[in-house]
């Protein structure tokens, strides 16, 4: 989101933007006054500005001296610039920003870390979140991946399926096809009374002669 002026973005200042167009239009933007500019962001009111050595700075006006608690105290500094920055060309500048803090020896840890580009400032991801963000990227990735493996899936199940169901269709055609046709009708008629009454009597002539040729062979068996 980009900000104007007296607005500002609360806990969310990693994803917002600053730049003060009226500071612009009236003093320009150069190595003397970019820390002046910087004052005037959310970014400066958010991250312990209000607490800096800077702000004791100012209170206590040009030419004045800070009391500094040299154990515990913070302050923002210009880190660094462009050629272009340092002659106030603004559409092409560049300034880095940085809070620092000061121990009770003398050394200097920094905190947060600021960009000024082309008037608008912009506050640099901690380590962490770049970390968070390159997890959650790879996160998202992985997503995509097993989606995309999952409906390769499915759509090689569909295409089975749909193989199997052709193969059944063909096997029940060639199954009709290989069947008699459906004008071919086999009709089956009676057998007429006269073939019937013929099968009877051969079949009572051959029992009859089947019980003589018994008799004579018991005949035969008893004679002396």
């Amino acid at each position: 989101d980009l900000l104007m002026a007296g607005i500002d973005c609360g806990d969310e200042l990693a994803h917002c933007s600053y730049v003060n167009v009226e500071f612009l239009r009236k003093h320009g933007l150069g190595v003397k006054n970019v820390l002046e500019y910087f004052y005037t962001s959310p970014f400066y009111l958010h991250c312990g500005g209000p607490s800096s050595l800077n702000e004791q700075r100012r209170r206590a006006g040009a030419g004045g001296s800070a009391k500094q608690d040299a154990g515990n105290s913070h302050e923002f500094v210009l880190l660094d610039y462009n050629e272009d920055a340092s002659e106030g060309r603004i559409e092409t500048s560049i300034f880095v920003i940085q809070k620092v803090h000061r121990s009770g020896g003398g050394s200097k840890v920094p905190r947060e870390t600021f960009y000024i580009l082309s008037g608008t400032i912009y506050k640099a991801p901690q380590l962490s979140e770049v970390f968070d963000a390159a997890i959650l990227q790879s996160a998202q990735a992985a997503n995509t991946v097993l989606q995309r493996q999952l409906e390769d899936l499915s759509r090689k199940r569909r295409k089975t399926i749909e193989e199997e169901e052709k193969q059944q269709q063909a096997l029940q055609g060639a199954a009709q096809s290989a069947a008699w046709p459906e004008w071919c009708v086999f009709e089956r008629k009676p057998m007429p009374n006269a073939w019937l009454q013929e099968a009877v009597q051969a079949a009572r002539h051959a029992a009859a002669a089947a019980r003589r040729g018994g008799q004579s062979s018991g005949d035969r068996d008893r004679a002396p």
